[in-house]
Order: C-alpha cells, then sequence, then structure tokens
C-alpha cells in the first residue's frame, strides 16, 4: 500500500529570498524641477498661479536662460509682492518678468503651461479652460 504524503505550504516568503521595498519619495522642488524640465524643456513662456517654494524653485533655475519668460499671478497678493520685488529688481526682468490680474489668467491666456501651487488649485479648477491650458501641479507632477 502507498502512502501519499501531503505536503503543507508554508506562510511568508520562500526562505532564501531577500525582500525589498518599494519606497516612493515625496517630491521636494528640486525632483519637481527636474521632472518638468524633462517635459517642457522647450516651453518659452510660462505661467505660475501662486508663489510657493516649488515656483520659487522652478523660476530660480529657469532665469539662467535668458529665453525664458515669466507671467505670474497669486490670490495671495502679499506673496505676489513679495516675489515682484524679489524678481523685478534682476537682471532683464522688464523684459521677462510680468505680474498679471488673476481675472483672465486661465480663461484668456498668455501662455500654454501653467504651473499651479497646491493651495491655489481649487481657484483655478473653478475657472473656465476654454483655451485648454496645461495645469501642472509641481507637488504633483
Amino acid at each position: 500500500m502507498m502512502t501519499e504524503e501531503v505536503v503543507k505550504k508554508k506562510r511568508g516568503r520562500k526562505p532564501g529570498v531577500k525582500m525589498t521595498p518599494k519606497i516612493k519619495l515625496k517630491h521636494n522642488p528640486k525632483t519637481a524641477r527636474e521632472d518638468f524640465l524633462k517635459k517642457y524643456k522647450d516651453t518659452v513662456d510660462i505661467g505660475f498661479y501662486g508663489m510657493d517654494e516649488y515656483a520659487y524653485e522652478m523660476i530660480n533655475h529657469l532665469w539662467e536662460n535668458p529665453e525664458k519668460c515669466f507671467y505670474v499671478t497669486d490670490s495671495n497678493t502679499s506673496r505676489l509682492d513679495n516675489a515682484n520685488r524679489y524678481y523685478g529688481q534682476r537682471s532683464f526682468s522688464m523684459y521677462r518678468w510680468n505680474i498679471c490680474s488673476e481675472s483672465g489668467f486661465i480663461e484668456t491666456p498668455q501662455v500654454d503651461v501653467v504651473l499651479v501651487s497646491k493651495d491655489c488649485l481649487d481657484n483655478v479648477k473653478d475657472r473656465p479652460n476654454p483655451y485648454n491650458v496645461k495645469l501642472i501641479v509641481l507637488e504633483e507632477i
């Protein structure tokens, strides 16, 4: 008479197999800047809706390229004023740095790509976008 042995499967991973955990890193301004530049490096006119640390990092890096022009607005006027004082005194800023009003920034755009800060995202989503302007949140790129 033959007896068949039932082999029970053990729980867990097999011995000898090393588990490598997948770590998803949070974006920081420098990694977000690099991801944006991979996708939109040929864009000349860039809009910024809301000034935050991601926007400052992006503008500081893109300022090295003299062909880039910046169109900026913010719902918080004090942040916009501070950014205007900071960038308005740089060389050739009168040709490259443009402050726009909030009304009409998305509806009648001067740019094809607008970088939106996370705290202004709700304001932008409520606005009509008839020209299908690309709205990019740098924190989530």
